[in-house]
């Protein structure tokens, strides 16, 4: 992957206030052109890989996916520039019906419309990099693209606080090593660390955000849309996901992602030392996830050791929303989600029950739920203390 681009605390905004594809692709391209212009980054014949965000295989009016029109956008764009598009992601969950996504999603429609390949992750194959000690597996037509584009979609996350740019490639990892990697850092901070690790080793070139309608509260599921009403890029991935943050009312380095990834030098987070471009909307009482990360750091080791058994915050299925698919349960990387044991063994329709023994509260349940049934539920003294942590 060829990455030489210059000018890394910049990032463009426009304003854009519909997913009509010339709303989108003015947008985009306005704030391509105040970087330079896109053949800055493409030449004639460059094989171009878009990402986006695929979480679930659900319509674009339910906001949890990167808008197909954007895709499309940006595939136009590309095309004019000389490059070769193409476009794929893996998405969560151990659902391998990658074409039901592509569908479902529009991708599928916009691709065979504008003669576009889909590349599928799961079946490409996978090169093994190392970082920090640790084995990742990153899908090949990544690294094998002579650029990568970003296409993250602005949304809270209940594990990581913020999705954006950088957690967004976690979905170069393929199939159920994902998964795997949950087990390994069960912890936000520890996921955190793994989640900068992939993105260093992916390091795009280009970053162009969805955030026309975002998703705020419980994300990156099973939150409420938002309109924020702005396309952004860049090429710094921490700057844009800090500039993002600020924007919705969060400091920056309470992000996890993005202060890990700034504390490594993979970017810049001071948001005076970042030149915008263009004008940001102005956005009142964004809804924030409940701060898993933050409110550990403000409890004392010695306190928090002895009130763990009152201090919690742990998934819960409602019963009402609960269609009893199951795929939540087929999503726990620790098996935390089981068969009641008064229902028959060879019964395949049931809600599933946790056992919070070996739940590590990594929320692949709630991600994957696609009807927003499992919710985040907050012991007494987890909200009290949730309350004295600073945003």
């Amino acid at each position: 992957m060829r990455c030489n681009i210059m000018g890394k605390t910049q990032v463009a905004v426009a304003e854009c206030h519909s997913y009509s594809v010339p709303e989108v692709q003015e947008a985009t391209k306005t704030c391509l052109d105040s970087l330079g212009g896109l053949k800055r980054f493409i030449k004639p014949g460059d094989k171009v890989l878009l990402k986006p965000n695929l979480l679930q295989a659900q319509p674009p009016e339910e906001y949890i996916t990167t808008h197909p029109v954007l895709v499309e956008a940006v595939i136009n764009l590309v095309k004019d520039a000389g490059g070769i598009p193409q476009v794929g992601d893996s998405p969560g969950g151990f659902d391998r019906n990658i074409e039901k996504y592509w569908r479902v999603t529009g991708l599928m429609e916009v691709c065979q419309r504008l003669d576009v390949e889909l590349v599928n992750f799961e079946t490409s194959g996978s090169y093994s990099k190392q970082r920090n000690g640790q084995k990742y597996h990153i899908a090949r037509p990544v690294l094998d693209a002579d650029l990568v584009i970003n296409l993250p979609k602005i949304k809270t996350h209940g594990l990581t606080t913020f999705t954006g740019a950088i957690k967004n490639l976690y979905g170069t990892i393929p199939g159920f090593t994902k998964v795997e990697y949950h087990k390994q850092a069960p912890q936000p901070l520890q996921f955190a660390e793994k989640v900068v690790d992939i993105y260093a080793l992916n390091q795009p070139c280009l970053h162009i955000v969805d955030g026309v309608v975002g998703m705020e509260g419980a994300g990156p599921s099973a939150g409420k849309p938002r309109k924020l009403g702005m396309i952004l890029v860049a090429v710094d991935g921490v700057a844009l996901d800090s500039v993002i943050t600020r924007a919705l009312g969060r400091d920056p380095l309470k992000i996890p992602t993005t202060r890990i990834a700034y504390q490594q030098g993979l970017g810049e987070a001071d948001t005076d030392r970042i030149e915008v471009r263009g004008n940001i909307p102005h956005i009142d009482n964004f809804k924030w996830p409940p701060k898993l990360s933050s409110t550990l750091e403000v409890i004392p080791a010695p306190i928090a050791r002895g009130i763990m058994k009152l201090w919690w915050t742990r998934p819960v299925i409602d019963p009402e929303k609960c269609n009893q698919c199951r795929k939540c349960q087929k999503s726990c990387p620790t098996q935390a989600l089981k068969r009641p044991e008064k229902v028959e063994k060879d019964c395949t329709t049931y809600q599933p029950e946790f056992y919070y023994d070996d739940c590590i509260n990594c929320l692949c349940c709630m991600e994957m739920c696609p009807r927003k049934a499992i919710y985040h539920k907050q012991s007494l003294l987890h909200r009290l203390t949730s309350l004295f942590s600073k945003s």
